[in-house]
């Protein structure tokens, strides 16, 4: 039975992509932080991780960046991508109206997706960031605390309003909400799918035009960058650290030279993978 870890608690968006993935018969692991996702991995506790890494509003998962900058030694390779249609619903006691409402419980990324709703629709109320949307459902439903739970609700899943003591109320959101998730592994992908992607960072050389002549090899070569972002390195003030995605597999001869070509332009290079791209659902 394949083992899978990922960002938990149950029923959250992570555990959601995970189950698309690996389907109903995969043994799940849920892990309360990025970090732990990627120790479960490298310890061989699971055979894949699964962790957020970007979102189509909000951007970049932070969390995620920083352990490859910190750990660059680390064993798991990203081996794959899950795309995933973000909904969020509104969560409250069934019989709580909307006008008693006077706090609401999510995770801050729920909350910031949320937030031009929020402001239009709960201007004045107050809003409490938890570690997952499961937590903020469990905040709803505690007896104690400042507010009544007649006065509470929270942002999450749909599938976390189960049984007969709450309801859900789709959010709607005026742009498209995706998030992609990485597939990590300590097993690469032998075999290159139809169309893939690789991903990694670099850090530069202390000088001028730097950056711009690291890229220069991904347009010598005619390969697409798809994303970049940048991290500050945690050795010196003002360094960072460089991910990009680009199209195509490390194995292919005009990748590798674009990556031998970026190696001599630059103080450190690490791929972090070669994975097929996800179609979009």
């Amino acid at each position: 039975m394949t083992t899978v870890a990922y960002l938990g608690p149950e029923k959250t968006n992570t555990h959601f992509a995970a189950r698309k993935r690996f389907g109903a018969k995969a043994r799940y692991l849920h892990a309360p932080t990025v970090e732990d996702v990627f120790r479960l991995v490298e310890r061989e506790k699971a055979e894949y991780g699964v962790v957020p890494i970007e979102n189509s509003l909000e951007g970049a998962v932070t969390h995620t960046l920083d352990r490859f900058t910190d750990f660059k030694t680390s064993p798991a390779k990203i081996c794959g991508e899950i795309d995933l249609p973000i909904q969020h619903y509104l969560i409250t006691l069934r019989q709580t109206p909307r006008e008693r409402i006077r706090v609401i419980y999510s995770h801050p990324q729920a909350l910031a997706q949320c937030r031009e709703w929020l402001q239009r629709r709960f201007p004045r109320i107050s809003q409490h960031e938890t570690s997952s949307t499961a937590e903020a459902v469990e905040q709803l439903l505690r007896k104690n605390g400042l507010w009544d739970p007649q006065e509470r609700a929270a942002i999450g899943r749909r599938e976390l309003a189960a049984g007969p003591r709450l309801r859900s109320i789709p959010i709607p959101i005026d742009q498209e909400n995706r998030t992609r998730f990485l597939i990590l592994s300590l097993q690469e992908i032998r075999r290159p799918g139809r169309r893939n992607k690789t991903s990694l960072l670099f850090a530069l050389k202390d000088k001028p035009g730097a950056l711009h002549d690291a890229l220069v090899p991904f347009k010598r070569h005619r390969i697409n960058l798809t994303k970049i972002e940048s991290r500050p390195s945690k050795r010196k003030a003002w360094e960072y650290v460089f991910f990009i995605d680009f199209e195509g597999h490390e194995s292919e001869a005009r990748v590798a030279r674009a990556l031998e070509e970026l190696r001599q332009g630059t103080s450190e290079v690490k791929v972090l993978g070669s994975y097929p791209v996800q179609g979009r659902q």
